[in-house]
């Protein structure tokens, strides 16, 4: 009988409390219980490293952080460092994943030996009503699809940090989250990282996990879309080394569409466009579209304000 892949599911835990039940039953009911679940307690205050401990489980792992880090990305790191097992799930704790999620990808990854990166569709839930991510309502013809660092940077992604499957040593080859300079867009950085050291990653079309937008104490909500704006070191470098044409211009192009969303988010909210921002795109044809995107935007949003 052949060994029963394990998995390593990791959730940081930063003042949480009203959505814990639901984030962490999610995974201690999946059909699939060949796993272990690690808990970081990132330095809460609300009752979250209370509640935690009273999840009854021998699969549960409990850590510790005094401090807590932007984004939950050092409390990430910690979960991998002590990870046990070859293949790891990230969870936020607020979000949550269909039952048979653990099933379904260890179903795949079995007969794809060769696998390093597994994802699959994710619905964003806000006030009871949910939508599909981008790439699924693209690529409804297939059940199962190879995908590549320029597939991510071109979009959209296939990768959501609450939807992917990856091995351990992968991600601590591609340096792990990062623990400082990003207060978001972090998780982002990250898979750029990994795909870069992949070899070959699958999509899976079945969306299993919840993003929900409506939580309490969301990064998403609490820092400005353009605080700090930091365009990816690692993808910065590969520009400046790679000889792929393609790859380069899959990384603009990424680069424009990153800073379009910001600018995009602010228009949205209300706020002016940082023209500062809007510098740093790289000057083609779709930089172009996306600035008169932009303000057809705010054009819109103050017609209808009238």
């Amino acid at each position: 009988m052949l060994d029963k892949l394990m998995f390593s599911i990791i959730i940081p835990v930063h003042n949480k409390l009203p959505h814990l039940e639901r984030s962490v039953n999610s995974v201690l009911n999946q059909t699939y219980t060949y796993f272990e679940l690690i808990l970081v307690n990132d330095a809460s205050t609300d009752g979250s490293a209370e509640k935690i401990k009273k999840f009854q489980d021998p699969r549960i792992k409990i850590l510790n952080r005094d401090t807590p880090g932007a984004g939950g990305y050092a409390a990430r790191n910690l979960g991998i460092k002590h990870a046990a097992y070859e293949w790891i799930c990230f969870l936020d704790a607020d979000d949550e994943w269909e039952l048979t999620l653990l099933e379904t990808i260890a179903a795949v990854i079995n007969i794809n030996s060769d696998v390093e990166i597994v994802s699959w569709g994710w619905y964003k839930v806000c006030e009871g009503k949910k939508a599909i991510d981008t790439y699924s309502t693209l690529n409804k013809n297939y059940s199962i699809k190879n995908f590549t660092l320029i597939d991510f940077l071109i979009g959209p992604q296939q990768i959501w940090t609450g939807a992917v499957c990856i091995k351990k040593d992968l991600i601590i080859k591609a340096g792990g989250f990062p623990e400082s300079k990003f207060k978001r867009g972090g998780d982002m950085d990250t898979w750029t990282r990994c795909l870069w050291h992949s070899n070959h990653n699958l999509w899976i079309n079945k969306a299993m996990s919840f993003y929900h937008i409506d939580s309490v104490n969301m990064v998403t909500k609490s820092i400005k879309r353009d605080s700090e704006f930091i365009f990816s070191p690692f993808l910065e470098g590969l520009l400046k080394t790679v000889d792929d044409k393609h790859l380069k211009k899959a990384i603009k192009y990424y680069q424009n569409r990153y800073l379009y969303i910001m600018l995009n988010g602010r228009v949205y909210e209300g706020e002016s466009i940082n023209y500062n921002l809007l510098r740093k795109m790289n000057f083609n044809n779709q930089a172009l579209w996306l600035i008169i995107k932009l303000h057809l935007n705010r054009i819109r949003l103050k017609v209808a304000a009238l």
